[in-house]
């Protein structure tokens, strides 16, 4: 896998304006300015330029400036709607998933997700989209999304920008050589996770392990992989931490280990 870079961010326009610019304060900036420039345009033309000579002619102009204002605004409160909309919706869209994970649907819940995503491309819901297929023991579609992360698709280059998203992104495709048994590929992930963490000293993450514990494909893990995918649950979940020989162990290597304190 590729080394995390860490992007520069700069602030946009509106961050040039606002510390935090939500999208009713962009929505009522841009309407009041575009109503100043209308205003200060007509404004120009007609007493300025005198553009227009008699009386009829500027009530002709000011009328057609009315409307045009009229059709500005229509346009950007269609906008604002619209925008309103598509907030509920991946709102619900996000809930809908989540209650189809807990009834074990993964594929409904992946295609609630994944729709979301398109709506607002963000890292958990990406992760959350990966998760689903792995419960369902999808693995050819996970790898195709997997590959997407770690390239510079448009819509997938923000998805690791921070450490914990490279540790849950390796997290995830470890557990998928898990599952599948193929535990030297899993090993080979665990210790990029390992050198993670320990460099920036990343534990305690606030993902709910339960659903991967609780799916059948998990239930069916045996023998070592089981062992391994128990014990990097723990390791990530801030659980080992509390038994420091197992967490040793499990940073040297051994992730098999089931020494007990």
């Amino acid at each position: 896998m590729n080394n995390m870079v860490v992007k520069k961010i700069n602030k946009g326009f509106w961050e040039r304006f606002f510390i935090y610019p939500s999208f009713n304060i962009r929505f009522w900036f841009t309407a009041i300015i575009a109503l100043f420039l209308i205003v200060g345009i007509s404004f120009y033309l007609i007493f300025v330029r005198k553009i227009c000579q008699n009386i009829s002619d500027q009530i002709s102009l000011l009328n057609l400036i009315v409307q045009s204002v009229t059709f500005v605004f229509g346009i950007l409160a269609a906008y604002y709607a619209l925008r309103q909309l598509i907030e509920t919706r991946f709102t619900k869209l996000d809930e809908a998933a989540m209650q189809e994970l807990k009834r074990n649907h993964y594929l409904r819940a992946f295609e609630k997700w994944r729709e979301a995503f398109y709506i607002r491309p963000e890292t958990e819901v990406f992760m959350c989209m990966c998760e689903a297929l792995l419960l369902a023991g999808d693995f050819e579609n996970f790898d195709q999304y997997i590959e997407k992360a770690w390239k510079t698709d448009p819509l997938y280059k923000n998805i690791i920008r921070e450490e914990s998203d490279e540790v849950l992104l390796l997290y995830l495709i470890a557990t998928r050589y898990l599952l599948v048994k193929n535990q030297g590929k899993a090993e080979n992930e665990i210790k990029k996770i390992v050198v993670v963490v320990k460099e920036k000293g990343l534990l305690g993450f606030s993902w709910d392990f339960m659903d991967l514990r609780g799916s059948p494909v998990y239930q069916d893990l045996n023998g070592e992989c089981r062992d391994i995918a128990e014990n990097l649950v723990s390791y990530l979940s801030k659980n080992m931490p509390m038994q420091p020989k197992r967490k040793i162990d499990f940073e040297k290597g051994l992730f098999a280990s089931q020494k007990s304190e």
